[in-house]
């Protein structure tokens, strides 16, 4: 084995914490079990829409998954208006596969001018298509995220199309699908029901994965002398201006071992003055002259950031005509490789 670790194998070890939830449904079987293992996988699904969802709104709201269970159109007439659109969820990259969203157009046009700063009592139109197109783009990017983490491995999404639905005549065969019904509910008394429909070879591709992460724990397989030397952390000494490794689990300093075989790698180091958070219609007025404020005061120090985690505070200064930050402090190596989890 390589003496240099890839990202891709750090990022599994220091993920195995994390892929405990879907480790508790392991070899699953076509029966309850089964229902049961994809409700956990949809209700990751939920945890990431809600989560995407009242940042948009800027309200709280929750999905709730209530069961997942063999496709019944005499259900979902029951619980979704036969005026009802239909989104396409693709899942491209690890897993490949299309599930389908299937939500009332009264809903997407709350959901829709909400977004676009109404009061959320505007009557549905085909602009709201695009609307909930769009935010269940950014739904769908948070949820492959978070599952390719919890699986160990690349999980990426396609665009999501939208398109008409009629409960009465169904696109889809019952037999070939699964479902999984869930309750929205947001902060100002919002409430809906929506179903997700899941071919069954999908959910087998799902479990499939679930499964075989399992059963190697998601992680990478190293022999006990490399998974020591990953339990060191490497601090610089800048009174002696040598390295030295210090093991995470003691205080007492450990060898030195292949940490030059790391210093030509090249990493992205970049400056973060503030941050600001902007409604869709917001963004969209911007023009020459806007101003946006941030969320940092004047003066305050801004943040050094090396792939994309801060490992130093500073403060602005000028070199001849460039930009630059003095550094005023810095986070403790600890903190750092926690940032990492």
């Amino acid at each position: 084995m390589s003496d240099i670790l890839s990202q891709d194998q750090i990022d599994a070890l220091l993920n195995s914490e994390a892929n405990s939830d879907l480790q508790d449904s392991g070899n699953v079987q076509p029966s309850e079990d089964k229902y049961e293992a994809v409700l956990k996988v949809f209700e990751l699904f939920c945890n990431q829409a809600g989560t995407v969802i009242s940042t948009v709104l800027n309200k709280e709201t929750s999905f709730n998954p209530q069961k997942c269970q063999k496709a019944d159109f005499t259900i979902i007439r029951e619980k979704i208006d036969t005026v009802a659109l239909s989104l396409t969820l693709p899942l491209t990259t690890g897993i490949e596969g299309e599930f389908y969203l299937i939500i009332p157009k009264k809903d997407v046009a709350v959901l829709s001018d909400l977004m676009m700063m109404g009061d959320g009592t505007a009557d549905y139109n085909e602009d709201h298509k695009d609307a909930i197109g769009e935010l269940y783009n950014q739904v769908m990017g948070a949820f492959s995220n978070a599952f390719g983490s919890q699986i160990g491995t690349t999980v990426s999404a396609g665009t999501v199309e939208v398109s008409e639905f009629d409960s009465d005549n169904p696109p889809f065969d019952a037999e070939s699908m699964e479902m999984v019904i869930i309750s929205l509910e947001s902060s100002d008394d919002f409430k809906s029901e929506t179903v997700l429909l899941v071919p069954s070879v999908l959910c087998d591709q799902i479990l499939e994965n679930v499964s075989s992460n399992n059963s190697d724990s998601g992680s990478v397989q190293l022999n006990s002398s490399e998974l020591d030397d990953l339990s060191r952390i490497t601090t610089f000494d800048s009174s002696s201006n040598e390295y030295e490794d210090q093991s995470l689990d003691s205080p007492s300093a450990g060898p030195r071992e292949n940490i030059d075989m790391l210093l030509d790698i090249e990493l992205d180091v970049s400056i973060e003055l503030g941050r600001s958070r902007q409604s869709i219609k917001r963004v969209l007025e911007l023009s020459p002259g806007s101003i946006v404020e941030l969320d940092r005061m004047a003066g305050e120090p801004v943040d050094l950031l090396v792939n994309n985690k801060v490992v130093a505070k500073g403060e602005v200064v000028v070199i001849d005509e460039s930009f630059g930050i003095r550094i005023v402090s810095l986070v403790s190596a600890e903190e750092r490789i926690k940032s990492l989890q």
